[in-house]
């Protein structure tokens, strides 16, 4: 059974055994005091008789006159006092009828309980009327006079009867309009909790932004308000691990990127070893470029770790010579572009520059491949770098491919986008200049993008270093 209905049932209930109760107190209480009231009348009565006989019954007569008086009195007492609610019988000491109003039944058993200067009262019932009977005695000259007198309280009964009546007919409306309010006001105690129900499920659904709007200051607002702190920590748990599941994604997605062009280059320069002869001096250059490009794979790999996933912006920076590092990666990149039309042509100053030497490798090795993937057929793919200052220097990417709008110029750094849709296995899963953003925001510089369809695109790494 839904709560609702248990609030209603029960104050329901409740209401019927309060108001019940209550009434039959109420009506008990009422009727008593009717009771006691006829009662004290009905004895006040007999006390006024036995008064009024014992100051005309003679006290000096003979045996004879005086029952022969107590006779005349007593019927003519009977006829003065007897209406239709009082009924009227005196017997003489030994119980035996004197004179008697009516045919109305009289409890003996009453006498047997007066004692001398008593007065006694008792409700009896009789064909289908209530009477009160009250009882004392009388001492005259010729003995004990008792004097009894019956008053009829039927209708203290039917007032009673119809009191419990009309209550009945007043409870069953009194339930109707109850149920109703109590109806009404259950589903609007009770609305709140249904709202924060439905939250409830929508959450379970997924949509953790969810709140429960509830202005009370009640309990139930203090609940809704800890169930939204409840909920707010919940969301921030959940963000956090997507957040973390989503670092994890892109660091498997960017290593899986970046290890091909190691990778190309190890291959490359091992089958050269393998199916060519070489010059001893051009073995060992084969050789140095798959021993660097192996522990630079194993070393980015870690570096990439931190920069994806444990978001760790604290790296070791060195000073090395941007020449070299071209030539490097000239030689790096050669196995790839290698047979494809493509010239790599490479221009830079002769000086010293900052960086995390893994990683520069790493963007400048990324921007050049997309570039090569640019080219539909020959190509040139210019690499420049030059100081423009004394703590900035710039490095430009140069290709003559198919270029991009600039709809496709604004989204190219956003995770997962890629230009070219129909090229998915050749171009990854878009995730190489995300990276590149990374590293370049790492060295405290700013990358932008130039490209016009069908001329090209240059990329202007402008760094602090």
């Amino acid at each position: 059974m839904k709560l609702s209905w248990k609030v209603f049932f029960s104050t329901l209930i409740i209401t019927i055994l309060t108001f019940s109760i209550g009434g039959y107190f109420l009506i008990s209480a009422v009727f008593q005091s009717a009771l006691n009231r006829e009662s004290s009348s009905a004895l006040e009565e007999n006390k006024m008789l036995r008064s009024y006989f014992g100051a005309v019954i003679p006290t000096s007569t003979s045996e004879e006159q005086s029952k022969a008086s107590m006779v005349n009195i007593s019927e003519s007492i009977i006829s003065h006092f007897t209406n239709d609610k009082l009924s009227i019988r005196i017997s003489d000491d030994e119980q035996n009828i004197i004179a008697q109003s009516d045919d109305v039944r009289f409890d003996v058993n009453l006498l047997k309980q007066l004692e001398d200067n008593s007065l006694l009262y008792k409700t009896i019932e009789y064909n289908g009327r209530y009477y009160i009977q009250t009882a004392s005695i009388l001492q005259t000259f010729s003995g004990k006079v008792y004097i009894e007198t019956i008053h009829d309280i039927s209708s203290i009964f039917t007032d009673r009867q119809n009191l419990f009546s009309s209550y009945r007919k007043f409870i069953f409306c009194m339930l109707v309009v109850n149920g109703l309010l109590v109806f009404l006001m259950t589903l609007w105690t009770l609305s709140p909790l249904k709202r924060l129900s439905n939250t409830t499920r929508e959450i379970a659904k997924g949509k953790y932004s969810d709140r429960v709007v509830i202005q009370t200051k009640d309990e139930i607002g203090l609940l809704a308000e800890d169930f939204n702190k409840m909920a707010d920590s919940l969301e921030t748990k959940i963000l956090d691990l997507e957040a973390t599941t989503i670092s994890q994604r892109d660091f498997i997605g960017s290593f899986a990127h970046e290890v091909k062009t190691p990778l190309t280059s190890i291959i490359g320069y091992a089958d050269m070893l393998r199916s060519k002869r070489m010059s001893e001096e051009n073995r060992i250059l084969a050789a140095d470029y798959i021993f660097n490009e192996g522990k630079r794979l194993e070393v980015l790999s870690l570096k990439l770790l931190d920069l994806l996933v444990v978001k760790n912006h604290e790296f070791e920076m060195k000073e090395i010579n941007m020449k070299e590092l071209f030539n490097n990666i000239k030689g790096i990149m050669e196995p790839t572009i290698k047979g494809s039309n493509i010239l790599l042509e490479i221009s830079a100053e002769d000086i010293q520059i900052r960086v995390e030497e893994d990683l520069i490798k790493t963007l400048i090795i990324n921007l050049i491949d997309n570039g090569r993937k640019a080219i539909q057929g020959s190509g040139i793919i210019n690499l420049t770098g030059k100081r423009i200052s004394d703590e900035r220097f710039i490095i430009i990417v140069k290709d003559n491919g198919k270029g991009m709008t600039e709809n496709e110029l604004s989204r190219i750094t956003e995770m997962f986008y890629m230009v070219d849709k129909s090229r998915v296995r050749d171009k990854g899963v878009g995730i190489g200049l995300s990276l590149c953003k990374e590293i370049v925001e790492l060295h405290g510089g700013e990358m932008n993008f130039e490209s016009q369809v069908d001329i090209g695109t240059s990329v202007y790494l402008d760094l602090r270093g």
